[in-house]
């Protein structure tokens, strides 16, 4: 055999076994779930529970911890407790009884707050426990005797008073962090509360009464467990009240109320439809505005009712009959006018303030508007009218609550309206144009390219210059349009074409 077909023979030979390596491997299973080899293997679970990044928490330390505070401290005052202690996360001082489990804790400062921490002594008095306490654990590393003392307060006050109006009242006490005093209705149970000023604001303090008549009670409360330490008597009286009006006022206007009440802060008059759930108001004058008051009566016709009114819990303390009247509304105008024309409306009606009369198309909802004019301004005035044709109103609106008082139909026509200018004409010269049409305020000619969306222009020339009008013209060369603007709502009227050219 020749040497190079032995060559042959090893190339050959290792193709084959090269193939055979190659078929073995493409064969061979893979394993369920594999992770690519780039994939690190899955963590131990030792190492689930406990990632790297977060060590387990160093062993609570429970070595002796010793306690400096006063042997005795007055119910609910807050006194310093000095501390020697391992001070592990969350570890705490706490006051609790002598024969508290190791769990129980009440009025308490974590050790993270430093060294002395200021901790409150319990409303109770007796003897009570300073304990450290480790808070994992549950241990309790030291423990110091306390002994509270009882406290006691007094109270100097008026016998009786005006409802709604200040107390003056003196007292004594321990004035701990958020005690105050209160009145409150006799028999409200201990605990509760009703106005109230906090005794760090001194002796005397200024407390507002009730508006309930009948006894009542000052009270001197502590912030822990609003705990009643004194109490002394307050009858509460009924200032004379009353009200003074006509018996009948026309709806929506204004009309004298004279009073006599106790005045006060935030009291005041109101009137509202006869029904109205006591506590409850609409139109109204505060008495701080003296007597006799001017107060704007409802605009639904019907009985209503006068009523003084407390600031303080909105009671009714005097109420009064008072007939609301509707006035009669009476409009006369033209039956017809031109869109967006100014029309001249005689009428009469209650001319309360705020009044005015609009015209809207026919099917506006009631208390909308478009142009007004304020009834104020007498009778004839002039209302524009809507630019757009077609059934409309004339109403008589009321200032309070847009209620339409009166109304009468009103027909509006097109306006009919002419553009007679040249065909053609150089790009930024000056066109002349005639035209006819309604002249209202604000109508204006402008002449724009084509193109442009309604509602644009170049340069304007209102109507009320009179025709022919003199038009600058833009310096694009182009299709464009000599428009009539309407004033109102800038809508195009009537639009006549211009070819724009370059310059000669």
């Amino acid at each position: 055999m020749s040497k190079r077909v032995r060559l042959l023979l090893v190339v050959l030979l290792f193709l084959l076994a090269l193939i055979a390596l190659l078929l073995a491997r493409c064969s061979r299973p893979a394993s369920v779930g594999q992770a690519p080899e780039s994939t690190p293997p899955p963590p131990a679970a030792a190492e689930v529970a406990a990632p790297a990044s977060a060590p387990p928490p160093a062993p609570e330390v429970l070595t002796p911890a010793a306690l400096e505070a006063p042997g005795q401290i007055a119910a609910g005052a807050a006194f310093h407790v000095r501390w020697t202690g391992p001070d592990n996360p969350g570890d705490y001082v706490t006051i609790v009884a002598p024969d508290a489990p190791a769990y129980r804790y009440d009025n308490y400062s974590e050790t993270r707050r430093g060294n002395p921490l200021e901790i409150t002594a319990p409303m109770q008095a007796g003897e009570f426990e300073l304990r450290y306490v480790a808070m994992r654990s549950k241990t309790v590393l030291g423990r110091a005797r306390l002994i509270v003392t009882p406290v006691a307060a007094t109270l100097e006050g008026p016998a009786e008073v005006v409802l709604g109006t200040e107390v003056t009242v003196a007292w004594t006490g321990p004035n701990n962090r958020g005690d105050y005093v209160t009145i409150v209705p006799a028999g409200t149970p201990d605990g509760q509360y009703r106005n109230y000023a906090e005794t760090e604001k001194g002796s005397p303090l200024a407390i507002t009464a009730p508006v309930e008549a009948g006894d009542a009670e000052i009270r001197y409360m502590t912030q822990q467990d609003r705990k009643v330490l004194a109490r002394r008597p307050l009858k509460i009286i009924a200032a004379p009240t009353s009200l003074a009006a006509p018996e009948e006022v026309k709806a929506g206007a204004e009309f004298p109320v004279a009073w006599t009440g106790p005045d006060n802060p935030q009291d005041y008059i109101t009137v509202v439809p006869a029904g109205t759930p006591d506590g409850q108001y609409r139109n109204y004058r505060e008495t701080s505005r003296g007597s006799p008051l001017s107060l704007t009566a409802p605009i639904d016709a019907g009985e209503a009712e006068l009523r003084y009114m407390t600031g303080q819990g909105h009671r009714v303390l005097a109420r009064r009959p008072v007939r609301i009247v509707a006035v009669p509304v009476e409009l006369a105008a033209a039956a017809e006018t031109i869109a967006g024309a100014p029309v001249s409306v005689t009428w009469s009606g209650p001319k309360n303030r705020g009044d005015y009369l609009t015209i809207v198309p026919a099917a506006t909802p009631d208390g909308q508007y478009r142009s007004y004019t304020d009834a104020a301004k007498g009778s004839p005035l002039t209302v524009v009218a809507p630019i757009q044709p077609g059934p409309c109103e004339i109403r008589y609106m009321s200032g309070q609550g847009a209620r339409v008082l009166g109304r009468r139909t009103l027909q509006v026509v097109p306006a009919q309206i002419t553009l007679k200018g040249p065909a053609r004409a150089s790009a930024g010269s000056v066109v002349e144009v005639e035209w006819t049409g309604p002249g209202n305020a604000g109508d204006y000619l402008t002449v724009v390219l084509k193109s442009e969306k309604d509602g644009a222009y170049f340069r304007e020339i209102v109507a009320e210059r009179g025709s022919p009008a003199r038009i600058p013209t833009p310096t694009t060369t182009g299709p464009a349009e000599i428009r009539y603007m309407s004033g109102q709502d800038n809508l195009v009227l009537a639009r006549a074409g211009l070819e724009l050219t370059a310059a000669q």
